[in-house]
């Protein structure tokens, strides 16, 4: 309540403020039930499908150290730009890199899936005319495609797409191979490029990361949504079947965890009237509930719901609204973060924005309601940012790596709430001290992850080159081993023998 501190809000207004800030609040035994149910939900996803959270297998068995070398293309799709990117591992933690934009039109997100791919296609090869990057009949450039939409991944190269979003609607696509879609499409305009993996954005920031730390367990996205991925030992993915591997065993997989959906049955975080009010109201009610308490395209839009609460109850405004107010998701969370950013006693960037954004007559706008949205965004961003901190220490429990005698911890992020919401590290940090320790809360580095869509991209194509020699290699290795184990069978025998006639 440091913000109304110094209101002159009477008793029945600070009390009924307090209650609100009650349900928001997060306390110690919360947060150690809700890591608790995380870890129940981890293992239930690794051992069945069409469980939430869902627990995918990415295919991904190799992370980089930062000692790799070599050049790669990677594709990000998602938006309504295409980015093609050249990228060259240099091998010490550097890389260069070459990138063009392509604008997808409306057009070909909602025509036939083979124009769009052909266009992506015509995008790659136009890239690599004028990028001067030649390339014979012999040779090949393996290429990563960031994919922000949901497929069904079954291997590190292949995924059918289950439907689109973010206004993509090409036909004759879902239930598709996205990759072999675009192989197809490049082996139509002879484009000397394989299609070797594809890529969620979120295993595109764990591999980045990977690369430039030298090492890394997850990679999590805190911004318009929130996602991770981490590596897990092989023996734990038990829905997963050894005949789905192509090659040998791999020790380790890369899972995205899906956890936005993390408490869709609603066990264990606790829910206020204006998360339902949210929920209700969302185009997906019901589902990605721990998404909905902590991500950016949410947060806005409680803090709404909390002041026209308070203005239907004359707490706020002398019980005025506006427009944008009374507006689905008219408050933004950028809105709140640079509320947070305002240093000033007064409130100063408050006040400009409830008059200039949010159309609130500045007669109508007295410090006591400037202190109650500062007081509103602060308890919302600060649940957030504690139950964000709860699924990093899942992690942390999951892997067993705190129990390690490494020097560091490093977790790779992406995101604007992780970037630039004022205070929103510290809140994680101190949900995860709480949860897992002190000592391994300060070996935990959390690092920004530079570019997991376009140098994440290619590290997952290095990764599929990788597994590619080691399924060449491998048949190799077995027939020495066959050999070496006849040729000993053979001396035992001739052995035998020998000692047979000695004793006769």
């Amino acid at each position: 309540m440091s913000y109304l501190a110094d209101t002159s809000l009477n008793p029945a207004a600070l009390e009924f403020l307090e209650r609100i800030e009650r349900q928001f609040h997060l306390d110690d035994e919360q947060l150690q039930t809700i890591l608790a149910q995380f870890l129940k939900e981890f293992e239930l996803g690794l051992s069945k499908y069409g469980e939430s959270p869902a627990m995918v297998p990415t295919f991904v068995t190799h992370l980089p150290d930062g000692t790799e070398r070599g050049t790669f293309l990677a594709l990000d799709l998602g938006g309504t730009n295409l980015r093609v990117c050249q990228v060259t591992l240099l091998g010490n933690r550097q890389v260069e890199m070459n990138q063009s934009k392509y604008r997808v039109s409306e057009a070909l997100k909602t025509g036939e899936a083979e124009d769009l791919f052909n266009y992506i296609a015509d995008s790659v090869d136009h890239f690599l005319t004028t990028a001067d990057i030649p390339l014979t009949e012999d040779e090949q450039l393996y290429l990563g495609l960031t994919f922000s939409f949901p497929v069904e991944q079954t291997a590190i190269n292949k995924g059918k797409l289950l439907t689109w979003t973010k206004g993509f609607a090409a036909t004759h696509a879902i239930g598709n191979d996205v990759m072999q879609m675009l192989q197809d499409a490049l082996d139509r305009r002879h484009v000397h490029v394989k299609c070797a993996a594809l890529i969620n954005d979120t295993v595109g920031c764990l591999m980045s990361r990977a690369y430039f730390s030298g090492g890394c367990i997850l990679g999590a996205i805190f911004g318009t949504g929130t996602n991770g991925a981490y590596v897990e030992d092989m023996k734990a993915v038990k829905k997963l079947s050894t005949d789905a591997i192509d090659g040998p065993l791999p020790d380790k997989m890369v899972i995205n965890t899906e956890w936005g959906a993390f408490d869709n049955a609603r066990k264990v975080i606790p829910r206020t009237i204006f998360d339902n009010k949210l929920d209700r109201e969302s185009i997906n009610p019901r589902f990605q509930a721990y998404e909905k308490c902590i991500s950016g395209m949410y947060l806005g839009e409680i803090v709404r719901n909390i002041l026209l609460y308070l203005i239907d109850n004359s707490i706020l405004f002398g019980g005025n609204s506006s427009k944008q107010f009374n507006t689905h998701y008219g408050f933004d969370t950028e809105l709140m973060s640079n509320i947070e950013n305002d240093q000033s006693d007064e409130g100063v960037t408050c006040r400009a924005i409830l008059t200039q954004k949010m159309g609130m007559d500045d007669k109508l706008v007295s410090p006591n309601d400037i202190a109650i949205v500062r007081w509103g965004c602060k308890i919302v961003a600060t649940r957030a940012a504690k139950l964000s901190g709860c699924a990093v220490a899942a992690i942390i429990n999951q892997t067993h790596c705190a129990e390690g005698h490494e020097d560091f911890v490093d977790v790779g992020v992406d995101g604007s709430l992780i970037q630039f919401y004022p205070g929103f590290e510290d809140g994680l940090r101190s949900s995860l001290r709480l949860l897992v320790g002190e000592n391994v809360e300060k070996r935990t580095r959390i690092g920004l992850a530079k570019d997991g869509s376009g140098i994440g991209a290619a590290l997952g194509a290095l990764a599929s080159l990788h597994q590619e020699r080691e399924r060449q290699v491998q048949p190799v290795l077995q027939a020495g081993l066959d050999t070496a184990k006849a040729s000993r069978e053979a001396a035992e025998g001739v052995g035998k023998a020998a000692l047979a006639d000695s004793i006769a």
